[in-house]
């Protein structure tokens, strides 16, 4: 069907099809003439005087229409472009590029760790070289200038740095491990939401615009997405997060042309800049809660959950820890086995020469004693300098048997504030469990009961896991199974002298009764005498002993220790020092 339009002088002529696609552009005013004989018969008529013609011209369709084809300057694109094209220049400067880098960058310590929530915001705006940065701009300003003319320049804005926080957010959490820059999670969030666009509002594009929306575009973002997963120096996440953002802000927001729209895109955007600040308000507030934890087992059966992204190194004070990114703390976990067993004030003490001996002025805050599961342990908070600066440690010892257990946490005194509620997660992670040589005497055992050997490792594994009550029961099993082996008897003793388990002093002179001329019962023996009180008695054991066996290299060790001479008489033959120590 053809239909006549008449403009002015001239009458054109067009398809139907073609009529009602220049109505709903809006290219024929509500004047205008038209004829066509179906309608009409053979006179023109005004075209507002047709039914179709207020059926087809939407005034809000015709408003969007024309702003996707007015011709101005896109503010918003130009300031985004611009911008990022200037910093690009600032960072050429002597030392730009790396203040840049430390101080904008997507880095989830920075953020985390020192509140530094901007950064989810600023990484957006900077590139790290001239092909980053015409990559970026060049998707950047296609996008931007027809979504501005679309959408209109606060939604265009929203929108590109919504897309920029959900991307920086994502890539925080799932690669909190490298830092990100660059465009790119705007850029997809904006090449999601002209994709989104022209799928929502497909049938009111003109037909010259909509080779810049919907599917016309859906080929780049997928060479995008594959162009990004082939490459590993690439912040896959970023991408990631921005495109879900774009996608999900332009699913819910408007073209602004639409008039009975913009009370609920008002809404939408505050709703969505409600969201961002709250998020940000939230990551500050929480800060080192947010920091990913992994459990440090221990064969001693002490576990503790250190951050799980610091790097590894020593502390000042010589023992194995992990650093955070920032440099402003580390966190040290070490277990000490001990000859014999020690205590959580004896840990302490330690400890704090160790601090005195590597930093300057050290000053004790709390010293507090405590238990942990049952066991004695202490919570010591100091400060003291270390290079010049101030710094502040807490510390969780324990004494559990023969083995120290000992956390410590330590920060720049300007940065404690921050990392307290890591440091609580830090010591209440603490978890203590049997060691695993205790766990394998159990196993042995239980599966030879009536086995001498078992048994006495058992006692010795009671012992040095500091249960005395247990330890004396698998020794004295082990000594009623075979009671010609020592061991359990020497095992028995240390019991009652290092952990004070009553009935010391007769256990300790039926041993010398059982074993006379065993140097490591008559030594085991002595010990119980002393902690006894019974100083005097283990004394004369030691000289009486030392009178038969003059020299004994075992015997002259053991006089050392307690602090006896050990010089030989003249008239003692110099070979006596050779002598052989019997069992």
């Amino acid at each position: 069907m053809i239909v006549e339009v008449k403009r002015k002088s001239h009458i054109q002529q067009m398809t139907y099809e073609d009529f009602e696609e220049r109505i709903r552009d809006g290219e024929i005013p509500p004047e205008t003439m038209v004829r066509f004989e179906v309608v009409t018969g053979e006179h023109f008529r005004p075209v507002r005087e047709l039914e179709l013609y207020h059926a087809l011209a939407d005034p809000q369709r015709m408003a969007f229409r024309k702003r996707l084809t007015k011709v101005g300057i896109p503010l918003v694109t130009c300031f985004l472009v611009g911008i990022q094209i200037r910093i690009y220049m600032i960072s050429g400067l002597n030392g730009a590029e790396d203040w840049l880098e430390q101080n904008l960058t997507n880095w989830a310590p920075g953020i985390i760790e020192q509140g530094q929530v901007y950064r989810l915001f600023s990484y957006g705006l900077l590139q790290t070289s001239f092909t980053h940065l015409l990559f970026n701009l060049v998707f950047l300003a296609y996008t931007a200038y027809h979504l501005e003319r679309a959408l209109g320049r606060t939604n265009l804005a929203l929108l590109y740095f919504f897309s920029v926080f959900t991307g920086g957010l994502l890539s925080m959490f799932m690669a909190p491990e490298r830092p990100s820059l660059g465009a790119s999670g705007g850029v997809f969030g904006l090449l999601a939401a002209v994709v989104v666009l022209g799928w929502k509002h497909w049938e009111n594009l003109p037909r010259e615009s909509r080779k810049h929306f919907g599917w016309a575009l859906a080929p780049y973002l997928g060479f995008s997405i594959i162009s990004g997963l082939s490459s590993e120096n690439v912040d896959n996440w970023g991408h990631l997060g921005g495109l879900v953002g774009g996608m999900v802000l332009m699913t819910m927001l408007d073209p602004v042309a639409m008039s009975e729209r913009r009370v609920r895109n008002t809404r939408i955007r505050q709703v969505a800049l409600g969201s961002l600040l709250a998020v940000s308000v939230t990551i500050y507030i929480a800060g080192t809660r947010l920091v990913d934890l992994t459990r440090n087992d221990d064969e001693h059966g002490w576990h503790v959950s250190r951050p799980e992204q610091w790097r590894e190194g020593w502390t000042f004070t010589g023992d194995r820890g992990w650093f955070s990114p920032t440099l402003q703390a580390n966190l040290s976990i070490a277990t000490i086995v001990h000859p014999r067993p020690i205590s959580a004030a004896a840990v302490t003490d330690n400890l704090i020469d160790r601090i005195d001996s590597g930093g300057k002025e050290p000053q004790i805050v709390i010293r507090e004693a405590l238990k942990v599961q049952g066991w004695d342990a202490c919570r010591l908070v100091m400060v003291f300098e270390l290079s010049d600066e101030p710094q502040h440690l807490t510390a969780l010892v324990l004494a559990r048997g023969v083995y120290e257990h000992r956390v410590q946490f330590q920060a720049l005194s300007e940065a404690v504030a921050s990392y307290e509620p890591l440091v609580a997660r830090v010591l209440n992670s603490v978890l203590l469990t049997d060691p695993d040589e205790l766990v394998e005497a159990r196993r042995r055992h239980r599966f030879h009961p009536r086995s001498w050997e078992p048994a006495r490792e058992l006692g010795d594994a009671w012992y040095r896991a500091g249960k005395p009550a247990e330890a004396v029961k698998a020794y004295e099993q082990a000594l009623g199974i075979d009671p010609t082996d020592l061991r359990p008897l020497v095992g028995l003793l240390r019991v009652h002298a290092d952990y004070g388990v009553p009935g010391g002093l007769e256990t300790a002179r039926e041993a010398l009764q059982r074993a006379p001329g065993s140097l490591k019962v008559l030594e085991a023996a002595a010990d119980v005498l002393a902690a006894e009180g019974q100083e005097s008695e283990g004394i004369a054991l030691l000289d009486g002993a030392w009178t038969d066996l003059p020299g004994n290299p075992i015997l002259r060790r053991i006089r050392l220790q307690w602090g006896l001479p050990v010089t030989l008489e003249p008239s003692e033959p110099a070979e006596a020092q050779d002598a052989a120590a019997p069992r």
